[in-house]
């Protein structure tokens, strides 16, 4: 099926997508930017490092920047979700900072969380400017991460289903990245085996040791590049080896 998007809009700063269907990647991502999706109907399991749950309509997700996740769509047709997504920005800092500290689901937001949502997609459907909208969407951001602040650590409901192994792992990789990272040097750390590490790594996250390891590594030199660094400076830096093998990966996940 093919992804339908209801409505997009876009800034250099935060950028809104109302959505049903397919979701435009059906596997597991990284990004440079925070997220708020609102959970609007259909079937969904979400992964990632400390999560994996049912989502249950009417749930909040917050994804930081860089932080592994996966929405596991079971009936596209059904599927259907406001995104909020935003970049770092100084005036929002030490909000993002508190707020965005990790992947939560919080799976009966408040009325006032909901009501904005509902607000927002009421704005973005008007017959307002797309600059009057803008306008509106960066209130809204505003407004959320202020309440967020307020109430988000008393309805945060986080599922662990992670085991000891694949968390110290994750811990490994999130931190020393940029290294010389293999499963084998991983395993050694955590005196398990290479065969053990790889097939709980998997069978919990849906995804390798490796690609994560590389989608990680992505993920950070895309962000480098963002802010002005040239491909093979953000390859070095992100730990790549083989400045060949960064470039077919990078122009695969970020072709534009």
């Amino acid at each position: 099926m093919e992804t339908l998007f209801e409505y997009y809009i876009e800034t250099d700063a935060f950028h809104l997508k109302y959505a049903k269907g397919e979701p435009a990647v059906k596997e597991q991502e990284f990004h440079d930017y925070n997220e708020f999706v609102f959970f609007l109907s259909g079937s969904s399991f979400f992964i990632s490092k400390n999560i994996q749950q049912e989502l249950a309509p009417g749930s909040l997700i917050l994804i930081p920047k860089e932080n592994f996740h996966q929405f596991c769509v079971k009936n596209p047709k059904s599927y259907v979700r406001l995104i909020l997504a935003f970049r770092d920005t100084a005036e929002l800092s030490s909000l993002t900072a508190e707020i965005m500290d990790t992947v939560k689901v919080i799976s009966e937001p408040d009325e006032r969380v909901v009501s904005e949502f509902e607000h927002l997609m009421e704005i973005v459907t008007s017959a307002l400017s797309d600059d009057e909208k803008k306008l509106y969407i960066r209130a809204s951001l505003h407004h959320l991460m202020i309440h967020l602040k307020m109430t988000a650590s008393d309805a945060v409901c986080n599922h662990m289903r992670l085991s000891p192994v694949v968390r110290q792992a994750l811990a490994i990789i999130d931190e020393a990245y940029t290294e010389n990272l293999s499963v084998k040097s991983i395993a050694e750390a955590l005196f398990v085996s290479p065969s053990t590490l790889a097939h709980k790594f998997s069978k919990e996250l849906h995804i390798s040791v490796y690609q994560y390891l590389i989608k990680k590594r992505l993920s950070a030199a895309h962000n480098l590049i963002t802010h002005g660094e040239t491909l093979s400076a953000a390859s070095a830096k992100s730990g790549f080896r083989d400045y060949s093998c960064f470039y077919r990966l990078y122009k695969k996940y970020y072709p534009s």
